[in-house]
């Protein structure tokens, strides 16, 4: 037999008349939220942290301008170099951009630091053009056919070594024949500005990305001009990581919510529509079709 009379005994019925009461006793209306999801509500800071490729011409910028406008959210952003995993992991960052593909962003997703990357948009690789271009590139339908008339004319092409340009440098002389290399396809074991510098001081061609080269010609004079192509191996994908929580330190949710809106599909037109002066054609190609949308 129970030790407490059926009088004093708390029924299912009862208990929350008892936690009403109480709340109402101490002057609480609702519980008070706890942990991370508590710490987000108070934040509307959002920390991008992004590879220097997708600030070009400031396009980003204005993006982000429009979602804070939009939003109400405050979003901080800082372009980062070949550390920028190392500092989303010690949370400095709630949302990452960089290039799809990268080792240090694949061991990110598979170490549960970051959620599933998300395509967003892809820069491209230039060809970088002495002024008086005497293989006619600009001339070209495409990227193919710009490889095939430096080879024909056997301009001085200087091969940037740089990993992702010497695939494209190879996948480009694969597709144009496989021409004969002697003389003109020089390589001289030069990465990035290096090879633009010596391209530059032959009067010849190379091949580059063109946010590096847009910031060395900042830096100092150079005689080439890029090129672009439409052509999807000229182009790589930059992509999206919302970085997990450590509790406190990641405003996970609204970093959610910046990602959303760079995959729009508005969002995303106003990529493809963005130009910069003295370059014909998009400087981005949209890529948020590569999401399941």
């Amino acid at each position: 037999m129970s030790a407490l009379s059926p009088k004093f005994r708390l029924t299912a019925a009862v208990v929350p008349v008892v936690v009403a009461l109480l709340v109402t006793l101490i002057g609480v209306a609702d519980p008070p939220k706890v942990g991370a999801a508590a710490v987000e509500d108070k934040q509307s800071g959002i920390r991008l942290l992004t590879v220097g490729a997708a600030l070009t011409g400031g396009m980003m910028q204005d993006l982000v301008a429009e979602f804070e406008a939009e939003t109400g959210h405050e979003v901080t952003v800082t372009a980062a170099g070949e550390d920028i995993f190392d500092r989303a992991r010690a949370a400095e960052a709630d949302l990452v951009m960089a290039h799809l593909g990268f080792t240090e962003l694949h061991d990110f997703v598979a170490d549960g630091r970051g959620q599933w990357p998300a395509p967003v948009l892809s820069n491209t690789v230039a060809f970088l053009v002495p002024p008086s271009d005497p293989a006619g590139v600009r001339g070209a339908d495409d990227a193919v056919e710009a490889f095939r008339l430096i080879a024909e004319s056997r301009q001085p092409f200087i091969v940037n070594e740089l990993g992702e340009t010497r695939y494209v440098t190879d996948t480009l002389w694969n597709a144009s024949g496989r021409p004969d290399k002697e003389e003109w396809f020089l390589e001289l074991g030069l990465s990035g500005a290096p090879a633009v510098q010596e391209a530059d001081r032959r009067s010849g061609y190379t091949l580059w990305g063109l946010h590096p080269f847009l910031m060395l010609r900042q830096q100092q004079p150079l005689d080439l001009e890029p090129v672009l192509f439409d052509d999807s191996i000229l182009q790589r994908i930059i992509a999206s990581v919302v970085v997990r929580r450590p509790p406190g330190r990641v405003n996970e949710r609204a970093a959610r919510t910046l990602q959303t809106y760079l995959v729009d599909p508005a969002t995303q037109a106003e990529i493809r529509s963005f130009r910069l002066p003295g370059i014909d054609g998009p400087v981005f190609w949209p890529a948020g079709n590569q999401n399941d949308n």
